[in-house]
Protein backbone atom coordinates (compact mmCIF):
# COMPACT_ATOMS: atom_id res chain seq x y z
CA UNK A 1 0.00 0.00 0.00
CA UNK A 2 1.28 3.29 -1.01
CA UNK A 3 1.89 5.74 1.82
CA UNK A 4 2.07 8.97 1.24
CA UNK A 5 3.45 12.32 3.81
CA UNK A 6 1.61 15.70 4.74
CA UNK A 7 4.90 17.48 4.47
CA UNK A 8 7.01 17.17 1.59
CA UNK A 9 10.24 18.28 3.20
CA UNK A 10 10.21 14.58 4.79
CA UNK A 11 11.99 13.78 1.80
CA UNK A 12 14.93 16.04 2.07
CA UNK A 13 17.56 15.18 4.66
CA UNK A 14 18.11 18.33 6.61
CA UNK A 15 21.99 18.10 5.37
CA UNK A 16 20.66 18.17 1.57
CA UNK A 17 18.04 21.09 1.92
CA UNK A 18 18.96 24.80 2.79
CA UNK A 19 15.44 25.27 1.45
CA UNK A 20 13.43 22.71 3.78
CA UNK A 21 15.16 24.28 6.93
CA UNK A 22 15.21 27.92 5.91
CA UNK A 23 11.19 27.33 5.65
CA UNK A 24 10.97 25.31 8.97
CA UNK A 25 13.12 27.92 10.61
CA UNK A 26 11.48 30.57 9.17
CA UNK A 27 8.22 29.49 10.22
CA UNK A 28 9.12 28.56 13.64
CA UNK A 29 10.50 31.87 14.09
CA UNK A 30 7.42 33.80 12.77
CA UNK A 31 5.47 31.22 15.23
CA UNK A 32 7.10 32.71 18.49
CA UNK A 33 6.53 35.98 17.30
CA UNK A 34 2.84 35.89 16.70
CA UNK A 35 2.69 33.52 19.93
CA UNK A 36 4.10 36.45 21.89
CA UNK A 37 2.73 39.35 20.08
CA UNK A 38 -1.05 37.59 20.82
CA UNK A 39 0.02 36.66 24.40
CA UNK A 40 1.33 39.99 25.04
CA UNK A 41 -1.55 42.02 23.62
CA UNK A 42 -4.09 39.54 25.37
CA UNK A 43 -2.80 40.04 28.21
CA UNK A 44 -2.44 43.97 28.03
CA UNK A 45 -5.87 44.04 27.04
CA UNK A 46 -8.19 41.49 28.94
CA UNK A 47 -6.16 41.49 32.14
CA UNK A 48 -4.43 44.55 32.25
CA UNK A 49 -1.50 43.08 33.61
CA UNK A 50 1.97 44.93 33.95
CA UNK A 51 3.60 43.17 31.42
CA UNK A 52 7.06 43.57 32.89
CA UNK A 53 5.48 41.38 36.04
CA UNK A 54 6.78 37.94 36.48
CA UNK A 55 3.09 36.93 36.42
CA UNK A 56 3.12 37.24 32.31
CA UNK A 57 6.63 36.88 31.77
CA UNK A 58 6.85 33.41 33.29
CA UNK A 59 3.77 32.07 31.41
CA UNK A 60 4.82 34.22 28.18
CA UNK A 61 8.37 32.21 28.50
CA UNK A 62 6.68 29.12 29.24
CA UNK A 63 4.29 29.43 26.29
CA UNK A 64 6.59 30.24 23.42
CA UNK A 65 9.12 27.02 25.07
CA UNK A 66 5.78 24.73 24.96
CA UNK A 67 5.09 26.12 21.15
CA UNK A 68 8.61 25.09 20.00
CA UNK A 69 8.74 21.95 21.84
CA UNK A 70 5.57 21.13 19.81
CA UNK A 71 6.49 22.45 16.43
CA UNK A 72 10.01 20.66 16.74
CA UNK A 73 8.51 17.01 17.65
CA UNK A 74 5.69 17.65 14.63
CA UNK A 75 8.05 18.40 12.59
CA UNK A 76 10.66 15.56 13.02
CA UNK A 77 7.36 13.17 13.65
CA UNK A 78 5.87 14.13 9.80
CA UNK A 79 9.11 13.15 8.33
CA UNK A 80 7.87 9.18 8.58
CA UNK A 81 5.87 7.44 5.96
CA UNK A 82 2.62 7.21 6.09
CA UNK A 83 2.21 10.16 9.03
CA UNK A 84 -0.52 12.58 8.81
CA UNK A 85 1.32 15.43 11.70
CA UNK A 86 -1.98 16.88 11.91
CA UNK A 87 -3.26 13.63 13.83
CA UNK A 88 -0.47 13.76 16.53
CA UNK A 89 -1.27 17.54 16.84
CA UNK A 90 -3.32 17.11 19.69
CA UNK A 91 -1.43 14.60 21.99
CA UNK A 92 1.72 16.69 21.17
CA UNK A 93 0.43 20.10 22.21
CA UNK A 94 -1.45 18.50 24.98
CA UNK A 95 2.14 16.31 26.41
CA UNK A 96 4.14 19.67 25.76
CA UNK A 97 1.91 22.39 27.17
CA UNK A 98 0.44 20.26 30.24
CA UNK A 99 4.03 19.70 31.31
CA UNK A 100 5.24 23.07 30.86
CA UNK A 101 1.90 24.04 32.94
CA UNK A 102 3.15 21.51 35.33
CA UNK A 103 6.37 22.99 35.62
CA UNK A 104 5.38 26.75 36.26
CA UNK A 105 2.82 25.01 39.06
CA UNK A 106 4.74 22.97 40.72
CA UNK A 107 8.00 25.17 41.37
CA UNK A 108 5.16 27.68 42.65
CA UNK A 109 6.86 30.65 40.44
CA UNK A 110 4.61 33.98 39.72
CA UNK A 111 1.88 32.90 37.07
CA UNK A 112 -1.59 34.78 35.92
CA UNK A 113 -3.88 32.39 35.68
CA UNK A 114 -5.79 34.27 32.84
CA UNK A 115 -2.36 34.64 30.86
CA UNK A 116 -2.29 30.79 31.71
CA UNK A 117 -5.34 30.73 29.62
CA UNK A 118 -4.96 32.83 27.07
CA UNK A 119 -1.44 30.76 26.15
CA UNK A 120 -3.35 27.34 26.57
CA UNK A 121 -6.01 28.95 23.68
CA UNK A 122 -3.04 31.03 21.44
CA UNK A 123 -0.46 28.14 20.83
CA UNK A 124 -2.66 25.44 19.49
CA UNK A 125 -3.69 27.78 17.21
CA UNK A 126 -0.54 28.74 16.13
CA UNK A 127 1.02 25.54 16.02
CA UNK A 128 -1.95 25.02 13.18
CA UNK A 129 -0.99 27.82 11.20
CA UNK A 130 2.51 27.12 11.26
CA UNK A 131 2.25 23.67 10.17
CA UNK A 132 -0.58 24.85 7.17
CA UNK A 133 1.80 27.24 5.93
CA UNK A 134 4.75 25.31 6.19
CA UNK A 135 2.40 22.72 3.98
CA UNK A 136 1.64 25.59 1.13
CA UNK A 137 5.92 26.12 1.18
CA UNK A 138 6.63 22.80 0.43
CA UNK A 139 4.51 21.67 -2.13
CA UNK A 140 5.76 20.67 -6.15
CA UNK A 141 7.37 17.60 -7.88
CA UNK A 142 10.69 15.75 -7.60
CA UNK A 143 12.81 15.08 -11.47
CA UNK A 144 14.25 11.58 -10.93
CA UNK A 145 17.88 10.95 -12.89
CA UNK A 146 16.78 7.84 -15.05
CA UNK A 147 20.13 5.52 -13.83
CA UNK A 148 20.20 2.73 -11.23
CA UNK A 149 17.47 2.08 -8.59
CA UNK A 150 14.61 5.03 -9.65
CA UNK A 151 11.69 2.89 -11.59
CA UNK A 152 10.23 1.39 -8.43
CA UNK A 153 9.88 5.00 -7.05
CA UNK A 154 7.83 6.06 -10.05
CA UNK A 155 5.95 3.66 -9.38
CA UNK A 156 5.11 4.34 -5.87
CA UNK A 157 4.35 8.19 -6.70
CA UNK A 158 4.09 9.31 -10.23
CA UNK A 159 2.26 12.33 -9.00
CA UNK A 160 4.91 13.22 -7.11
CA UNK A 161 7.60 11.74 -9.15
CA UNK A 162 9.00 12.02 -12.79
CA UNK A 163 11.48 10.53 -14.90
CA UNK A 164 13.88 13.26 -16.84
CA UNK A 165 14.84 12.10 -20.58
CA UNK A 166 17.29 14.77 -20.90
CA UNK A 167 19.01 17.20 -18.32
CA UNK A 168 16.93 19.68 -17.99
CA UNK A 169 13.32 20.22 -16.30
CA UNK A 170 10.21 19.70 -17.72
CA UNK A 171 7.93 20.47 -15.31
CA UNK A 172 7.33 24.13 -14.13
CA UNK A 173 6.99 23.13 -10.06
CA UNK A 174 9.87 20.98 -10.02
CA UNK A 175 11.66 21.49 -6.87
CA UNK A 176 14.25 18.85 -5.91
CA UNK A 177 16.56 15.74 -8.05
CA UNK A 178 15.99 12.53 -7.05
CA UNK A 179 19.36 10.29 -8.03
CA UNK A 180 21.21 6.66 -7.12
CA UNK A 181 23.75 8.04 -5.60
CA UNK A 182 25.82 4.34 -6.28
CA UNK A 183 25.43 4.75 -10.42
CA UNK A 184 28.30 6.24 -12.34
CA UNK A 185 26.37 9.30 -14.52
CA UNK A 186 27.53 10.57 -17.94
CA UNK A 187 29.23 13.37 -17.50
CA UNK A 188 26.30 15.72 -19.08
CA UNK A 189 24.17 14.33 -15.87
CA UNK A 190 26.93 14.81 -13.74
CA UNK A 191 27.36 18.74 -15.15
CA UNK A 192 23.64 19.29 -14.96
CA UNK A 193 23.47 18.01 -10.61
CA UNK A 194 26.88 20.54 -10.80
CA UNK A 195 24.67 23.33 -11.77
CA UNK A 196 21.24 22.32 -10.06
CA UNK A 197 23.44 22.11 -6.59
CA UNK A 198 25.19 25.49 -7.24
CA UNK A 199 21.43 26.96 -7.12
CA UNK A 200 20.53 25.24 -3.98
CA UNK A 201 18.37 22.68 -5.59
CA UNK A 202 17.81 19.90 -3.41
CA UNK A 203 19.34 16.57 -4.03
CA UNK A 204 18.57 13.33 -2.53
CA UNK A 205 19.47 9.71 -2.67
CA UNK A 206 16.91 7.77 -4.57
CA UNK A 207 17.03 4.71 -1.90
CA UNK A 208 16.77 7.27 0.86
CA UNK A 209 13.34 8.74 -0.97
CA UNK A 210 11.88 5.33 -1.68
CA UNK A 211 12.39 4.31 1.97
CA UNK A 212 10.62 7.88 2.86
CA UNK A 213 7.74 7.16 0.87
CA UNK A 214 7.36 3.63 1.67
CA UNK A 215 9.05 3.14 4.88
CA UNK A 216 10.78 -0.11 3.83
CA UNK A 217 14.68 -0.50 1.87
CA UNK A 218 14.39 -2.16 -1.21
CA UNK A 219 16.37 -5.78 -0.48
CA UNK A 220 17.37 -6.23 -3.82
CA UNK A 221 19.21 -2.63 -4.09
CA UNK A 222 22.09 -3.76 -2.21
CA UNK A 223 24.77 -0.81 -3.19
CA UNK A 224 22.83 1.61 -1.22
CA UNK A 225 23.49 -0.81 1.44
CA UNK A 226 26.83 -1.39 1.60
CA UNK A 227 27.94 2.23 1.30
CA UNK A 228 25.39 3.62 4.68
CA UNK A 229 26.53 4.02 7.68
CA UNK A 230 25.03 1.02 9.43
CA UNK A 231 25.44 0.78 12.79
CA UNK A 232 23.33 3.00 14.89
CA UNK A 233 24.41 5.42 17.44
CA UNK A 234 25.45 3.42 20.56
CA UNK A 235 24.97 6.65 23.04
CA UNK A 236 21.52 6.62 22.19
CA UNK A 237 21.47 3.09 22.35
CA UNK A 238 22.72 3.03 25.78
CA UNK A 239 20.58 6.53 26.31
CA UNK A 240 17.45 4.16 24.95
CA UNK A 241 18.34 0.85 27.65
CA UNK A 242 18.78 3.18 30.32
CA UNK A 243 15.59 4.97 29.48
CA UNK A 244 12.92 1.87 28.65
CA UNK A 245 14.15 0.20 31.94
CA UNK A 246 13.74 2.74 34.32
CA UNK A 247 10.06 3.27 32.90
CA UNK A 248 9.92 -0.29 33.30
CA UNK A 249 10.69 -0.61 37.03
CA UNK A 250 8.48 2.62 37.77
CA UNK A 251 5.66 1.09 36.29
CA UNK A 252 6.35 -2.21 37.61
CA UNK A 253 3.81 -1.86 40.81
CA UNK A 254 1.24 -1.60 38.35
CA UNK A 255 2.23 -4.03 35.58
CA UNK A 256 3.35 -6.27 37.93
CA UNK A 257 -0.21 -7.26 39.55
CA UNK A 258 -2.21 -7.16 36.01
CA UNK A 259 0.25 -9.81 34.75
CA UNK A 260 -0.21 -11.67 37.76
CA UNK A 261 -4.41 -11.40 37.12
CA UNK A 262 -3.82 -12.38 33.21
CA UNK A 263 -1.94 -15.05 34.26
CA UNK A 264 -4.25 -16.43 36.80
CA UNK A 265 -7.12 -16.04 34.18
CA UNK A 266 -5.15 -18.17 31.57
CA UNK A 267 -4.74 -20.78 33.96
CA UNK A 268 -8.39 -21.15 34.84
CA UNK A 269 -9.33 -21.36 31.48
CA UNK A 270 -6.98 -24.37 29.98
CA UNK A 271 -4.86 -26.50 31.66
CA UNK A 272 -1.39 -25.89 31.56
CA UNK A 273 1.65 -23.40 32.90
CA UNK A 274 0.41 -19.44 32.44
CA UNK A 275 3.29 -18.83 30.75
CA UNK A 276 5.38 -19.39 28.08
CA UNK A 277 8.90 -19.49 27.27
CA UNK A 278 10.02 -19.82 23.64
CA UNK A 279 13.38 -19.27 22.29
CA UNK A 280 14.26 -16.85 20.22
CA UNK A 281 17.20 -14.72 18.39
CA UNK A 282 18.36 -11.64 19.32
CA UNK A 283 20.90 -8.89 18.94
CA UNK A 284 24.12 -10.58 16.93
CA UNK A 285 22.39 -13.20 16.17
CA UNK A 286 22.59 -15.24 19.72
CA UNK A 287 19.96 -16.76 21.11
CA UNK A 288 17.58 -16.22 24.54
CA UNK A 289 14.58 -17.11 26.54
CA UNK A 290 11.59 -14.82 25.55
CA UNK A 291 8.52 -14.76 27.88
CA UNK A 292 5.21 -14.47 27.29
CA UNK A 293 1.70 -15.10 28.90
CA UNK A 294 0.80 -18.45 26.98
CA UNK A 295 -2.04 -17.47 24.90
CA UNK A 296 -2.27 -20.93 22.78
CA UNK A 297 -3.28 -24.35 23.75
CA UNK A 298 0.05 -26.71 25.50
CA UNK A 299 0.14 -28.57 22.49
CA UNK A 300 0.47 -25.36 19.91
CA UNK A 301 3.63 -26.40 18.60
CA UNK A 302 3.67 -30.53 18.64
CA UNK A 303 4.55 -30.59 14.77
CA UNK A 304 6.95 -28.06 15.11
CA UNK A 305 7.49 -24.24 14.98
CA UNK A 306 4.41 -22.51 12.71
CA UNK A 307 2.96 -18.87 12.22
CA UNK A 308 0.03 -17.97 13.79
CA UNK A 309 -2.91 -17.84 11.70
CA UNK A 310 -6.24 -15.84 11.02
CA UNK A 311 -8.67 -17.41 13.82
CA UNK A 312 -5.76 -19.81 14.55
CA UNK A 313 -7.67 -22.69 16.79
CA UNK A 314 -4.79 -23.44 18.93
CA UNK A 315 -5.56 -19.83 20.26
CA UNK A 316 -7.65 -20.19 23.56
CA UNK A 317 -10.82 -17.47 24.17
CA UNK A 318 -8.46 -15.40 26.88
CA UNK A 319 -5.68 -15.82 24.33
CA UNK A 320 -7.31 -14.27 21.36
CA UNK A 321 -8.39 -10.98 23.41
CA UNK A 322 -4.61 -10.62 24.78
CA UNK A 323 -2.88 -11.25 21.73
CA UNK A 324 -5.13 -8.43 20.38
CA UNK A 325 -4.10 -5.73 22.85
CA UNK A 326 -0.25 -7.32 22.90
CA UNK A 327 -1.32 -7.72 26.85
CA UNK A 328 0.97 -11.68 26.16
CA UNK A 329 4.06 -9.37 25.16
CA UNK A 330 4.20 -7.69 29.05
CA UNK A 331 6.16 -10.63 30.53
CA UNK A 332 9.09 -9.31 27.75
CA UNK A 333 9.68 -6.61 30.43
CA UNK A 334 11.88 -8.96 32.38
CA UNK A 335 13.68 -9.34 28.97
CA UNK A 336 14.56 -6.03 28.63
CA UNK A 337 15.74 -5.62 31.98
CA UNK A 338 18.09 -8.86 31.55
CA UNK A 339 19.55 -7.09 28.36
CA UNK A 340 18.04 -9.58 26.23
CA UNK A 341 15.87 -7.10 24.50
CA UNK A 342 14.16 -3.63 23.86
CA UNK A 343 10.64 -2.01 24.16
CA UNK A 344 11.15 -1.18 20.79
CA UNK A 345 13.08 -3.03 18.11
CA UNK A 346 12.55 -5.69 15.37
CA UNK A 347 10.63 -8.57 16.85
CA UNK A 348 12.69 -11.67 17.50
CA UNK A 349 12.04 -14.70 15.58
CA UNK A 350 12.79 -18.28 16.17
CA UNK A 351 15.80 -19.79 15.64
CA UNK A 352 14.32 -22.52 13.57
CA UNK A 353 12.53 -19.81 11.12
CA UNK A 354 15.85 -17.21 11.23
CA UNK A 355 17.64 -20.60 9.68
CA UNK A 356 15.39 -21.15 6.93
CA UNK A 357 14.86 -17.05 6.12
CA UNK A 358 18.59 -17.01 6.16
CA UNK A 359 18.91 -19.43 3.29
CA UNK A 360 16.69 -17.70 1.24
CA UNK A 361 16.44 -13.74 1.91
CA UNK A 362 19.61 -12.20 1.17
CA UNK A 363 21.01 -9.83 4.57
CA UNK A 364 18.10 -11.34 6.85
CA UNK A 365 20.83 -10.83 9.72
CA UNK A 366 20.92 -7.01 8.99
CA UNK A 367 17.82 -7.46 12.18
CA UNK A 368 20.17 -8.55 14.14
CA UNK A 369 22.61 -5.03 14.47
CA UNK A 370 20.03 -3.62 17.64
CA UNK A 371 18.86 -6.00 20.39
CA UNK A 372 14.51 -6.73 19.18
CA UNK A 373 11.50 -5.69 20.61
CA UNK A 374 8.41 -6.15 22.25
CA UNK A 375 7.24 -3.55 19.41
CA UNK A 376 8.69 -1.92 16.32
CA UNK A 377 8.20 0.09 13.06
CA UNK A 378 7.14 -3.48 11.15
CA UNK A 379 4.37 -4.47 13.62
CA UNK A 380 2.77 -1.45 13.25
CA UNK A 381 2.96 -1.04 10.01
CA UNK A 382 2.96 -4.34 8.28
CA UNK A 383 1.41 -6.66 11.20
CA UNK A 384 2.24 -10.27 11.78
CA UNK A 385 3.99 -12.43 9.12
CA UNK A 386 2.23 -15.44 8.22
CA UNK A 387 4.66 -16.98 5.71
CA UNK A 388 8.13 -16.20 3.37
CA UNK A 389 6.77 -12.86 1.35
CA UNK A 390 5.17 -11.58 4.45
CA UNK A 391 8.72 -11.82 6.28
CA UNK A 392 10.48 -10.92 3.46
CA UNK A 393 7.83 -7.41 3.32
CA UNK A 394 8.31 -6.80 6.84
CA UNK A 395 12.25 -7.39 6.36
CA UNK A 396 12.18 -4.70 4.10
CA UNK A 397 10.87 -2.51 7.09
CA UNK A 398 13.17 -3.84 9.46
CA UNK A 399 15.75 -2.68 7.34
CA UNK A 400 13.91 1.04 7.53
CA UNK A 401 13.87 1.04 11.16
CA UNK A 402 17.94 0.37 11.92
CA UNK A 403 18.88 2.78 9.40
CA UNK A 404 17.03 5.49 10.40
CA UNK A 405 16.71 4.78 14.46
CA UNK A 406 16.08 7.73 16.51
CA UNK A 407 14.42 9.38 18.95
CA UNK A 408 11.97 10.70 16.98
CA UNK A 409 11.19 7.11 14.92
CA UNK A 410 10.80 5.39 18.15
CA UNK A 411 8.57 8.36 19.04
CA UNK A 412 6.43 7.72 16.46
CA UNK A 413 6.09 4.06 16.64
CA UNK A 414 5.61 4.71 20.53
CA UNK A 415 2.15 6.55 19.25
CA UNK A 416 1.37 3.98 16.38
CA UNK A 417 1.84 1.03 19.39
CA UNK A 418 -1.03 2.94 21.35
CA UNK A 419 -3.28 3.41 17.90
CA UNK A 420 -2.29 -0.69 17.18
CA UNK A 421 -3.32 -1.75 20.76
CA UNK A 422 -6.83 -0.23 20.64
CA UNK A 423 -7.57 -1.50 17.12
CA UNK A 424 -6.27 -4.65 16.94
CA UNK A 425 -4.03 -4.37 13.84
CA UNK A 426 -2.36 -7.46 12.63
CA UNK A 427 -2.76 -9.00 15.70
CA UNK A 428 -3.20 -13.14 14.97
Amino acid sequence: MVQGHAIDSSLQPASLSRKSFLIHSTTVLLGLFICASLITSGSALFTGLNLKAPQFLNVLFGSLIGYLISSVTLHNLGRFPGNRPLSYMIPVLTVSLLSITAVIIFTRIDYSRSVLLLSLCVVPIVTYSEFKLRQHLQTGRYAVIPFGFYQELIRLNPSKFYALEKPSFTAPDTIGIIVDSNEQLPAEWQQFIAEELSKDTPVMDSVAAYESISGKSPLDHYGELAGHELLPSQAYLTAKRLLESSLILATSPVTVPFIIIVAIAVKLESKGPAFFVQRRVGKGGREFSMYKIRSMRTDSEANGAQFAGEDDPRITRIGKFIRKMRIDELPQFLNILKGDMALIGPRPEQAAFVKEFEKVIPLYSFRHIVRPGITGWAQVTHGYAADEDETREKLAHDFYYVKNLSIWLDLDIVFKTIKTMLTGFGAR
